[in-house]
């Protein structure tokens, strides 16, 4: 009873993503998956390929491009938001409670955290578009471990391996493992 249930949401959530974004065939959303378009992103700003299992959250703000390859999987909890560019290739596995963000969610200047606050919680100062951002990319066959942060203008390389809680601030090389905060290359990935 449970595997019909989860596959009726599952139908339910792929033909209400479908008409909000791109999705390619046999995709599958749970119950937690949620997708939003905010701050003038368009259905063609994010896109979600073949045989993708999505239980997080994915969130383009200002036509903000997010591109999720064939067979990759994100776990409840995961938040993908972008203003400027996130790409993960194909066959990557990303864990529960992972974050991934191409900008600093608001901008460090005082003045603008100033006319922010003073706008109110509600107001335009909040939006993504006024803080720094840089694009992601993160590679085929890569492992995110759960609670791990992948921070702006971060390239993580095909089939490394990012540790549970870590950090990523500067790039990855391929077939690496990284693992700490901020994250440092502890060895390469055996073959």
């Amino acid at each position: 009873m449970k595997k019909i249930i989860r596959k009726l949401i599952s139908q339910y959530n792929n033909h209400r993503f479908s008409k909000k974004v791109r999705v390619g065939k046999r995709a599958l959303f749970g119950r937690t998956s949620d997708i939003q378009l905010q701050d003038g992103s368009r259905k063609n700003d994010v896109f979600i390929g073949d045989d993708v299992m999505m239980l997080g959250r994915v969130i383009s703000q200002n036509g903000g491009k997010i591109t999720l390859s064939d067979k990759v999987n994100i776990r409840g909890e995961t938040i993908i938001g972008a203003v400027n560019c996130i790409s993960i290739g194909a066959g990557t596995i990303i864990s529960n409670n992972v974050t991934i963000m191409d900008n600093n969610n608001h901008p460090i200047s005082l003045s603008a955290r100033k006319k922010m606050v003073a706008e109110g919680w509600g107001g335009g100062g909040w939006l993504w578009k006024h803080s720094e951002s840089k694009p992601i990319k993160i590679g085929e066959n890569v492992w995110i471990g759960q609670f791990a942060r992948i921070n702006k203008g971060v390239v993580i390389g095909d089939n490394s391996i990012v540790g549970a809680n870590t950090v990523v601030t500067k790039d990855i090389p391929a077939n690496n493992i990284v693992v700490g905060n901020p994250g440092k290359i502890v060895r390469e990935v055996k073959r």
